[in-house]
């Protein structure tokens, strides 16, 4: 499967597919990892998978992904992935395996590239590997942003403390040392970026996922205090929410024939209240009444701009 040639971006990619497969299947016996080895894609010279590499690949996704391949002796000897509960329930786990088997898949269908269409990615990927090291080792980096209400550019220090994807663009929540404040910043507005000589320690007390929980979306205000928010969702609609929920304290407390209502705590920022401009007439506020004032006087003064 691999031999002294093979790159590293090449290994990394049978990693990813190694992983997929097993995933993918549940249960599984070497006998069919070989099998479908042979016929993969990513193996240019159609080899045999020795054992002995299969082993080493294992202890290398277990090593970079923390995914644990093992072997049940009492079930023919197939392979399966041990933390498979922590993967269903960790976002990022989740999210890389997914993310990078679609990626794989993509590769092998070279022969259909024109009938699959993907949206663009702004060009702030350039500087997430940058980041990650960053996030990794524990330094400051130096910053030159464009906010998007304004051309100033600004130079600065952040501590990064983490990155978060949302409406096909990235953030990072860092510290600005310069203004003593943590702030969002979007990659695609950063027009500069490198790493200092200066370090940092995440504070121990931080937890990111905690500092986004009660709002939807990346922007943060902590003048806007958390409440319930009622929306009435009518037809198709309602099970669009029900798959993709808006946020996770979303609660479905009544279903009818026509509609639903669904239910949320959060602090109700610009965010969040323009993705409800976005699903106007389908979904409509009834609770706050402060709140479906506010959406009905942006839906009036879109209309009268036309």
């Amino acid at each position: 499967m691999a031999t002294s040639k093979t790159s590293t971006s090449e290994l990394f990619n049978r990693y990813i597919w190694l992983a997929n497969i097993v995933y993918s299947a549940g249960k599984i016996t070497f006998e069919e990892i070989a099998n479908k080895w042979r016929n993969s894609y990513w193996n240019n010279d159609k080899s045999n998978l020795p054992l002995r590499t299969f082993h080493d690949h294992r202890k290398a996704i277990e090593q970079m992904f923390d995914i644990n391949i093992e072997c049940d002796k009492h079930d023919g000897f197939k392979y399966y992935i041990e933390n498979n509960d922590d993967i269903e329930k960790g976002n990022l786990r989740r999210w890389l395996l997914g993310t990078m088997s679609v990626s794989n898949s993509l590769s092998e269908s070279k022969n259909i590239r024109n009938r699959i269409l993907l949206e663009d990615i702004p060009s702030g990927m350039n500087y997430l590997t940058l980041i990650l090291d960053a996030m990794q080792q524990g330094n400051v980096l130096e910053v030159s942003h464009k906010g998007f209400w304004s051309n100033a550019e600004n130079t600065f220090r952040v501590e990064p403390y983490c990155l978060k994807l949302f409406h096909q663009r990235w953030y990072l929540l860092g510290h600005s040392i310069e203004i003593d404040e943590v702030r969002v910043y979007a990659l695609d507005r950063i027009t500069d970026c490198h790493l200092t000589k200066l370090s940092f320690r995440m504070p121990e007390k931080f937890d990111c996922e905690a500092y986004f929980s009660e709002y939807y979306g990346v922007f943060t205000d902590s003048s806007v205090k958390p409440e319930i928010i009622k929306l009435r969702v009518d037809g198709v609609t309602c099970n669009y929410l029900r798959s993709l929920p808006l946020h996770h304290s979303q609660q479905e407390i009544e279903t009818v024939d026509a509609h639903c209502i669904f239910q949320y705590f959060l602090r109700p920022t610009n965010d969040f209240i323009n993705e409800l401009v976005s699903m106007s007439p389908d979904a409509k506020v009834i609770f706050p009444k402060w709140l479906a004032d506010k959406i009905n006087e942006r839906i009036r003064e879109m209309i009268a701009s036309d």
